[in-house]
Formats: structure tokens, sequence, C-alpha cells
């Protein structure tokens, strides 16, 4: 089924795949992904991934049944029309997630309240998994 764009809800969050950022380096220069996942109990996931890594990989290992200690967790993420914001934690960091979502791609501002206060937007797109 499919809608044409006018049509399209603006509260559609897909809880059947992951969302993969652009490619990022880190200051050693290894190349990584970050990878959301949204489960059907208003929980949502982060994970960071060397490249690299291939779709159907992720999918396999990265499912909220199979939560690991070292993913950042998020106990709930909250929808209201296009807007998104949800918190997520780790053993690490605390990071905030505050944007939009359109069209399958959520657009959002990440904030990690450190001594540096880190602030930085990021692009996710949506893949289903099998």
């Amino acid at each position: 089924m499919s809608f044409a764009r006018a049509e399209l809800p603006s509260e559609v969050l897909h809880t059947g795949g992951i969302y993969r950022s652009e490619v990022q380096t880190n200051a050693e220069g290894t190349s990584y992904i970050s990878v959301l996942r949204f489960a059907p109990d208003n929980s949502v996931f982060l994970t960071h991934v060397a490249m690299p890594a291939t779709h159907e990989r992720l999918c396999e290992w990265f499912r909220p049944e199979l939560a690991r200690e070292y993913w950042s967790k998020g106990a709930s993420y909250r929808l209201a029309g296009s807007r998104l914001t949800f918190q997520t934690a780790s053993l690490s960091a605390t990071t905030l997630f505050d944007g939009t979502i359109e069209s399958e791609v959520l657009r959002l501002q990440l904030v990690v309240p450190t001594k540096q206060n880190l602030t930085y937007p990021l692009t996710f797109k949506f893949a289903s998994c099998p």
C-alpha cells in the first residue's frame, strides 16, 4: 500500500526496522554509523557500529528483544505531529534528541550534556528489516 504525500500521516515512526545515520568519523579516524531502533512498547535503542556494516547483519543483531548493556536505551519517546523527542542513557553518556520526522527521515539535534556540552545535527534514514 502506498500513500500520496498529502495522505501520509505525520505521526509515522516505524518499529519494523532501523534508522541509520550517515557515515561519521571519530577522532581516531574510524568510520561508523549511529543506529536507532524504536520498539512497539515505546522504548528506543541507540548504538554505534563500525563500518562497513551490512544491513542484514544490523537487522539480525540490533533487535529490542536482544538488548545489550552497551546499547543506549530510552524509556520512551514522544511524538507530537512530526516533532520527535527522546533521551537515551548508557554507561558512558546521556544523549538528548529533538527533531522532526518526515517521509521516513529523522532530522535530529543531539545534545550530550558534558563539560563540552556537545551539540550536533544528525539525519537518520529508515530501512525496514525482514
